[in-house]
């Protein structure tokens, strides 16, 4: 298939169904680890019923909280353990009719699981119903006419177990539920702004044409090497100094 005919899911890890499925799944292992300590047989059982669930449990949490936003896929992980644990639990059905037929179902979640979160199926609501249905089966057929049987009552290792087994079915319900498609393998990129067009400069207007300056009048320096000039007065007599010397004869004097 196509890289480009693909689509990534993704579950936000701050929505609701991924709160609650983290609260399921915290829930599903406290039961599992009640319900099942000190009880196993051997070392194989203790692995199958006990360590391998709480394991399941704790990568789901994993990768809701930290791989939601991105890498999600991974998921199916987690998915394949639970559904190896679901196929070993099954073998111990008195049907073996029973036993066949969730085997195939558990062999369909788990392809449907990883072929959607891998974006090989562009729908999420497939896995709803392959969730949802086994969890009422378990409260229509299984928890219904147990607590209904007085004869036999229920102990608290089996409730617990029950218990762990509805924690799980509708945590992964929870994530079906909240898987968001994000078309493209990869995110696209930011596209910039395209940097604004800078006008061109007008061109500056032509300089006008300067006026001949007006010729400037000379000023007459007050000190000056130049030979002095003398300046003509309203007298047109020429200076004489021998007439100032002469003296008027005084009047009575013989001449």
């Amino acid at each position: 298939m196509k890289e480009s005919s693909r689509v990534k899911y993704y579950l936000e890890n701050r929505g609701f169904f991924a709160h609650c499925a983290l609260i399921m799944l915290a829930l599903a292992s406290v039961f599992r680890v009640i319900g099942c300590w000190g009880i196993w047989r051997d070392r194989v059982e203790c692995i199958m019923l006990l360590v391998l669930p709480v394991c399941c449990c704790v990568l789901m949490a994993l990768c809701i909280l930290l791989l939601g936003r991105k890498g999600f896929f991974l998921s199916f992980i987690p998915v394949l353990l639970g559904v190896v644990f679901f196929v070993y639990k099954s073998l111990y059905f008195d049907n073996w009719v029973q036993t066949v037929l969730f085997i195939l179902l558990y062999l369909v979640i788990a392809v449907v699981y990883t072929a959607t979160v891998c974006g090989w199926i562009h729908t999420k609501w497939l896995l709803p119903p392959l969730f949802g249905l086994p969890f009422l089966y378990h409260i229509i057929m299984v928890d219904i006419p147990a607590l209904s049987n007085t004869t036999v009552p229920v102990t608290l290792a089996d409730g617990m177990k029950e218990m762990s087994i509805l924690g799980m079915l509708l945590a992964l319900f929870c994530v079906s539920m909240g898987l968001k498609k994000r078309d493209g393998s990869r995110p696209r990129k930011r596209e910039e702004p395209a940097p604004a067009e800078v006008p061109a400069p007008a061109p500056a207007p032509a300089p006008a044409p300067e006026e001949p300056a007006a010729p400037e009048k000379p000023q007459t320096p007050v000190f000056s090497d130049e030979p002095y000039t003398p300046v003509l007065t309203l007298n047109p007599e020429p200076w004489n100094a021998e007439s100032e010397n002469t003296e008027e004869p005084e009047e009575g004097s013989d001449e």
